[in-house]
């Protein structure tokens, strides 16, 4: 019935699935939950696998389906979002702020972005981060937003999962955007992150004591950090970018 009406309507399942209710999206994965369990059997290892998995499904933040073959999907929507400023230069997530640690840990650079929610459409997960952590950038978003899928094994799980991402630009000329780097309010004053500029989100968002660090970088700077291997690394370049 799903690929009929996206034949008919132009609009693919994945996308239509996922801005369901939830309560209709874990009907909708109940059988293929099923199947992940029955195949873990009394493989501890599996099983704990099954149970991150099941919690997963049930906090809305995947749904499962099967592929053409009949194995298990897990399908994640997510939506990105380039942001440039005048000088060509856009915002990348380049670390994590512990406030536990008072640290900033250093990630792969990555454009921001956000799994979609059930019952989401991809402009509402789109408002939800620029009204987050990105409000005061008062980003202008473009017109129309290019979809990409791709698939890949997830040894964590041990099924297959179908990424949809949305990706969407936007421009800003908020007086906050000539700064080098984001920071979440209140932790100007750490040490890591004297002699930096900064510009504030002026937001409490703070998930499980932590909070996404952004900074402003080229095309080539960020094909540099995105496959670095910097994860873990206490934060040390951005005065430099």
């Amino acid at each position: 019935l799903l690929s009929d009406l996206s034949s008919m309507m132009k609009i693919d399942s994945d996308r239509l699935i996922c801005a369901m209710p939830q309560d209709t999206r874990l009907k909708l994965s109940l059988p293929a939950l099923r199947a992940v369990h029955a195949q873990a059997a009394f493989n501890a290892k599996r099983l704990k696998a099954f149970r991150e998995l099941e919690k997963e499904v049930h906090e809305g933040k995947c749904y499962l389906t099967s592929n053409g073959q009949g194995s298990v999907l897990r399908v994640v929507n997510l939506i990105t979002l380039r942001l440039e400023r005048w000088d060509g230069k856009f915002c990348v997530e380049v670390g994590k702020w512990s406030l536990k640690e008072s640290i900033v840990q250093q990630t792969r650079a990555q454009l921001p972005g956000s799994k979609m929610r059930a019952g989401e459409l991809a402009m509402q997960a789109l408002q939800r981060l620029t009204g987050k952590e990105l409000s005061v950038l008062n980003p202008e978003v473009g017109g129309g937003a290019a979809v990409e899928v791709e698939e890949a094994a997830s040894d964590s799980y041990g099924v297959t999962t179908r990424y949809v991402k949305t990706n969407f630009t936007a421009t800003t000329s908020a007086p906050a955007a000539k700064d080098t780097c984001v920071v979440p309010t209140g932790a100007e004053g750490f040490e890591v992150f004297q002699d930096i500029e900064l510009w504030d989100t002026h937001g409490d968002f703070l998930d499980n004591d932590k909070a996404s660090v952004f900074a402003w970088v080229t095309d080539a700077e960020f094909q540099h950090l995105a496959h670095s291997d910097m994860k873990g690394r206490r934060f040390m370049f951005l005065k430099e970018i």
